[in-house]
This record gives C-alpha cells, structure tokens and sequence, in this order.
C-alpha cells in the first residue's frame, strides 16, 4: 500500500497549494501524481479510476481530484498556454480511464477538451468535437451551453461572437427535451440580451415562467431541482459524496 499512499499525499499537497492560491504547484504536484495512477492502474490491471477508489481509503475522493486537475489546469493555463495544451492530453487521457456510466465526469472532460482549443485558438477543432458530441447525444443540453459559451465569452485571442453563439444555442432549444432546459433559456436569454433581440428574451422568460409553473406542480421537466444555497466545494446534497461543483452543481 506504500504507493497508494505516496500517491495520496501528492494529491493532498496539491490541495494545500490550492488553499494558498499557488494553482501551477499545485498542478505540477497533481500531474506527478497522475503519472503514478497510470503506472499503478497499468500494474494492476485496474480498468478505471471507480475501481482504483475502492483499492485504498483515500483522503480526497479520487472523483473530485481528476476533475479538480482539469479545473487548475485551465486557471493555470491563463497565465501559461503550456497548461492549457496539458490539459488537453491530461483529460483525453482520463476519457480512457472512465467507465461509461461516469457520465456526469465524461461531460464535464469532453467539454474542457473542447473549450481547451478554443482557448489555444483553434475554433475550428473546437466546433468538429462539439459537433460530433452532440450529433451522438442531441439531448446534452451543457454541450451547447459549453459551446456557446466559448463564442459567448471569447479569449485572448479570439473576440466574442454572439451570433454564432445564438446559433449554437438555438439548436438546443430547438430540442423540445433537451437536457437541463432551464438551464439552457438561461443561457440563451443572455444571449440574446447581448444582441438586443428583447423580443426573443421575453418569449423564452415566458417559458421559464411555465416551466417553474410544471415543476412546482410536480410536472415532470427536464430541469435540475434547486436546492437551497450550497458551497461549490461543499458535498453535493444528493449523497453521491462528490462536491457540489462536480455533481448537481456542474
């Protein structure tokens, strides 16, 4: 057990690097560690991370440390673009190591690699991999908010684009039953503020209105169910033991 708990202290130091604000130690300390969890995995043959939580009794569940990994890796990469080109191995790499019922970290890796290119510079990447996600899964209503979002927002290098935005979007509401609904006329009310289509704004918060009507009555809606104010790093009220941020707070 000496290399699980070599492993488990490299991953608790990158916490405390992150409770002092120091995200590229911490980053440097998670991706040694990470390099480790492979070698082990390939050792023993364990076939994903689920599995290799059950093998020791970790101090930090290893489900919110591969995502937490992602999350630095792209606030390091602000200041160093190497971070960001890291992230992206680092998370095509976890994509192999995920059993396929892990849907919720499937999504949230998929759409860093995405965002990822988009950050770098390349759209065009970003937009070929967005589309093929959804394309297989047209429901995945955060898709589309993740891919609007890049040209909602923009980066460095790349100025927002809210048209293209709109685009994006108006192909998830376009889904009747799309995945996290609200969610999504949230997003799209934001964009469509940004291009000054009030019209459109107050059309989609008269469907909020009638969604927020359907739940409250007990109408079956895809949309998630508000809870009261949680902490994005507190356990997920749910009782998966995930944090917040990585479960219903995604």
């Amino acid at each position: 057990m000496d290399k699980y708990k070599a492993i488990d202290e490299k991953i608790t130091e990158g916490y405390r690097h992150i409770e002092r604000h120091d995200t590229t130690k911490a980053c440097d300390i998670w991706l040694d560690a990470w390099e480790d969890i492979k070698s082990v995995m390939k050792e023993e043959d364990i076939a994903d991370i689920t599995a290799l939580d059950d093998k020791f009794n970790w101090n930090e569940f290893l489900s919110n440390y591969v995502q937490d990994l992602e999350l630095e890796l792209g606030n390091a990469g602000q200041d160093n673009e190497n971070y960001i080109r890291r992230r992206i191995s680092y998370c095509e790499e976890m994509l192999q190591l995920c059993r396929n019922d892990d849907t919720l970290i499937i999504e949230n890796t998929r759409r860093a690699i995405a965002d990822s290119h988009y950050e770098l510079g390349n759209a065009t990447e970003c937009d070929r991999l967005y589309s093929a996600w959804l394309e297989a899964d047209p429901k995945w209503g955060w898709g589309y908010i993740g891919w609007s979002d890049c040209y909602s927002f923009g980066t460095r290098k790349i100025s927002p684009n809210y048209e293209k935005a709109e685009t994006i979007i108006r192909k998830a509401l376009e889904q009747k039953d799309v995945d996290e609904r609200i969610e999504v006329i949230y997003r799209a009310m934001d964009i469509y503020a940004a291009l000054e289509q009030t019209e459109k704004v107050e059309s989609l918060k008269d469907e909020l209105t009638e969604l927020n009507k359907n739940a409250t009555r007990g109408t079956t809606v895809n949309t998630p169910v508000k809870v009261d104010k949680v902490g994005r790093n507190d356990p997920c009220p749910c009782g998966s033991g995930k944090k917040y941020k990585k479960c219903c707070g995604a």
